[in-house]
Formats: structure tokens, C-alpha cells, sequence
């Protein structure tokens, strides 16, 4: 993650000096010599998407290719410097497929209901990054999808169960006056990067009623984010409000890694369940909540996309 730029000052005030300088992740500094002083890391992958229903139920949603460009803190606050970036690669890639404005530089290629059908328009097989930044351009950066046994590397549903002072509850009567434990089956294709550059992640995230995310475990290179070994976390009782919907979202990420020209890759098999919770009590703080919470992820196509 980390590029240790070495800078040479000769000839001050008569000495010489070497100054090592991080670049990356360092806010208004403006020393960059490469396009990965502007990408920090990519991710594709291809992931399935989960309903939990209150009584246990899990209900299959979707699955879904996408691909994700993620710009260092210094590329982000000169005001996001990843520009004219493009996928290609087969099937639906074949022309080029164009990333989002956003922060993170992002597009999702199409969904289907199986693994096996996404993979008829998006084949197991190698996809290239394109993109322009001011100190270097980016053509061909491959990221590669691979199965084990011609099978998915993908991690099977996740189940979550929801404890409140050591008790389970039912997600439809969440006391907002104490904190929710959030505990999910076990990762078992996680593992350990033998690359050492990132170990397999599990995230959880959880939105308010109108679709706006409020907690996130931790990215991918978080100090303080999840991965594989992990089976539980909790959110903290003062984010929640009576009488109130709430959607929890937990991934398994499997991940496959490699480097080039200094910019981590990451191809991700990943599974997310979703699951809808209520508190219990009289809604106070928000009357324009709707009965059934919106989504803040655009893999819950089963509920209305909040309008960020």
C-alpha cells in the first residue's frame, strides 16, 4: 500500500541530504511521479446477493460484476485526479465499460440470478483497467478471475443472528436503548493472502431508514476492518432510533491479489446477506420514514434505491 518515494536534495546550503517522503495518503501534498500517486488499489469481482427474512429464510437476490478504481487521499483532494477510466475485457466488456464520477471510481456491468448466467456474459478470464492521471496513463491492467475445480470461488449465503445483551432478538423488536451484536456464519473459504498484500474481508454495514449508510466496519486497508477470523460486531445504540426500520448488510469477500506498476489488484468473490430490522417504540425522530427501510446498496434490488 505504502510507496516510499526517495527525494534528493544536493547542494543546500552547502550539504546533501536524503529525505524519504510518503506520498501516498499524505492530505495537500502534490509531490506525485507515477500513476499510483493517484490509484491507490482496483477491485472487481462478482458477488451474490441475499435476503435474510425475520424468520431465518434466505432468499437468493441476485448476482452481480463489478469493478471499482479507488484514488489515493492525495489524487482525492486535488479533487479526484483517475480521469477517462474504462474496463475492458469479454463478453459484455468487450467495447468498454466506463466508471462512474465518483469518488471511487465505480460501475457494475449487470446482474443475473446465478453465478453461472453472469459468467455467460462476463467469462472467468482476464479484464484490463484503463485510465489517465496527471503524472502517467494506465493501459492494460489485468485483473484475472480464476475458479478451483471449474467451480466459483464464491462463499455460499451468509446467515446473521442479532444479540442484544447476550440474548437473541428478533429483528422486528430491536430495544434502540442497547447496542446490537451482529454474528454471521462462519467464512469458511476465508483465508490468509499468501501475496501478504490483503487477507480476505468480511464488512458490515447498516443504514437508516432512508437509505443512508451509517456504519461501515472498515475498507479494504483500514486499520481497524474485518477480515476472515472475525464473527461478530456491534452497532452502538446511539445511531438508533424507536420505532424505526434500519437495513444491516454483511459481506464475505474472497480475494484473489496481485501488483502492477505499483497498484494493488483485487479480485473478489463476495456473498452479502441482507436483513431488515426494526425498533421497537414510538418513531419521534423521523415521520417521513417509510414502513420498509430504503436501500444504501444497489445489491438489495428487492427494495426502492434511496436518491443520494
Amino acid at each position: 500500500m505504502k510507496n516510499l518515494i526517495l527525494v534528493s536534495l544536493l547542494a543546500l546550503f552547502g550539504c546533501s541530504e536524503q529525505i524519504f517522503l510518503q506520498a501516498k495518503d499524505i492530505d495537500n501534498f502534490a509531490l506525485a511521479l507515477s500513476p499510483a500517486d493517484h490509484a491507490d488499489y482496483v477491485v472487481i469481482g462478482k458477488s451474490v446477493n441475499t435476503r435474510q427474512e425475520a424468520s431465518g429464510n434466505l432468499n437468493l437476490l441476485n448476482t452481480v460484476f463489478f469493478a471499482e478504481i479507488f484514488q489515493t487521499k492525495y489524487a482525492i483532494s486535488q479533487g479526484g485526479t483517475v480521469i477517462n477510466s474504462y474496463l475492458t475485457g469479454p463478453g459484455k466488456a468487450k467495447n468498454g465499460l466506463t466508471f462512474s464520477d465518483d469518488e471511487a471510481r465505480y460501475l457494475t456491468g449487470g446482474r443475473e440470478m446465478t453465478i453461472e448466467k453472469l459468467t455467460e456474459i462476463f467469462p472467468d478470464d482476464t479484464y484490463f483497467y484503463n485510465f489517465d492521471t496527471p503524472d502517467g496513463n494506465i493501459r492494460n491492467l489485468p485483473a484475472k478471475f480464476k475458479r478451483k475445480n471449474n467451480t466459483s470461488l464464491n462463499p455460499g449465503p451468509i446467515r446473521l443472528s442479532l444479540y442484544q445483551g447476550n440474548n437473541i432478538v428478533d429483528p422486528n423488536k430491536i430495544d434502540p436503548d442497547q447496542d446490537i451484536t451482529v454474528k454471521w456464519s462462519p467464512f469458511q473459504k476465508g483465508s490468509h493472502d499468501p501475496n501478504n498484500i490483503i487477507d480476505d474481508m468480511i464488512y458490515v454495514m447498516f443504514g437508516n431508514c432512508m437509505g443512508k449508510e451509517i456504519v461501515h466496519s472498515g475498507h479494504a486497508f483500514d486499520t481497524k476492518s474485518l477480515t476472515y477470523i472475525e464473527n461478530e460486531f456491534t452497532i452502538p445504540e446511539s445511531l438508533l432510533n424507536a420505532g424505526q426500520p434500519f437495513m444491516l448488510e454483511v459481506e464475505h469477500s474472497n480475494m484473489e491479489t496481485d501488483v502492477y506498476k505499483n497498484i494493488e489488484i483485487i479480485v473478489t468473490y463476495a456473498a452479502s446477506t441482507f436483513l431488515d430490522l426494526r425498533t421497537i417504540g414510538l418513531n419521534k425522530e423521523n415521520q417521513s420514514c417509510p414502513y420498509i427501510p430504503l436501500a444504501f446498496d444497489g445489491g438489495a434490488t428487492d427494495r426502492i434505491k434511496s436518491i443520494k
